[in-house]
């Protein structure tokens, strides 16, 4: 299957800008001038084809269909590397939780002042915290879920208690806060 011919047809198979309707010369083109950071993000432009076309309907808020001839005359945005979000994203050290809710209060204030300027990272962004969200804001809550991450790993289908266990190994200083934490007893379910 031709995802990108695929994806080009789902967005009206013309360019955006002039009309031109030719399906051959049409390319995908990126609102936010974020197609730097999504080659960085994917491994090649079919794999990226296959996620736009199976999440069709949150990017495509983020992308259009160009022709060659327009593509060639727009301007690239800075590249700023995608390594960059890194430094919005908890990063576990031992903090008391007072400090954790402060120190998530001005990464959050950072992040945004952060997009407002460069739109190009929103698209990912975003889908990082769909994906991801809810597991960082189980990490960052230590006090409130310390004894739940490594619980729920009872309660739970095999098949998620492993992806719990996978970002405990991936998390060596959670998962010692985790292993140190006075737990209270939870019965043992049977799952």
């Amino acid at each position: 299957m031709n995802w990108k011919k695929s994806l080009i047809e789902r967005m009206g198979n013309r360019c955006n800008i002039c009309e031109q309707n030719d399906i051959e010369r049409l390319e995908i083109d990126f609102i936010n001038g974020q197609e730097y950071l999504e080659k960085q993000y994917f491994q090649n432009e079919e794999e990226m084809c296959v996620w736009f076309v199976l999440h069709f309907k949150e990017e495509s808020k983020y992308i259009q269909t160009i022709c060659n001839e327009c593509k060639s005359k727009k301007i690239p945005e800075k590249s700023i590397p995608l390594s960059k979000l890194e430094e919005f994203y908890f990063t576990p050290k031992q903090m008391d939780s007072q400090e954790i809710m402060k120190w998530m209060n001005t990464k959050a204030k950072e992040l945004l002042e952060f997009l407002r300027k460069n739109k190009q990272f929103i698209p990912i962004e975003l889908r990082l915290e769909k994906h991801y969200g809810d597991l960082r804001d189980k990490f960052t809550e230590i006090d409130r879920n310390v004894a739940l991450i490594e619980y729920e790993k009872k309660w739970l289908p095999k098949r998620f208690a492993d992806v719990i266990e996978k970002d405990l190994e991936e998390n060596p200083e959670i998962k010692s806060l985790v292993l140190k934490q006075n737990r209270p007893k939870i019965p043992d379910t049977g799952h």
